[in-house]
């Protein structure tokens, strides 16, 4: 599966776990949290392609949070490399 992201559109904390909860389809549980997402990422059913496209912005948009966000994501590229790639774009 590879699904792209579109990240400038991101203003929130509650955008950007609204877009990637229904982009990757994540569980009816997924608990809308940084935490909640890498262990979302690192127990994938299916191989993924993730492109995360204008990444600065969600940095711009959402500061710590926005690099605390990017942070996990890679993270859970480098504990799943099997099941997820991550390209930043």
């Amino acid at each position: 599966m590879t699904v792209t992201i579109e990240c400038s559109d991101i203003q929130t904390k509650e955008d950007f776990h609204r877009k990637f909860s229904k982009s990757l389809y994540l569980p009816g549980f997924y608990g809308n949290n940084l935490d909640a997402l890498h262990d979302c990422l690192t127990s994938l059913p299916q191989k993924t392609v993730l492109n995360l496209v204008h990444t600065q912005a969600l940095i711009h948009n959402l500061g710590p949070y926005g690099r605390a966000a990017i942070n996990a994501i890679a993270h859970a590229e480098r504990e799943n490399p099997d099941r997820l790639t991550v390209n930043m774009l």
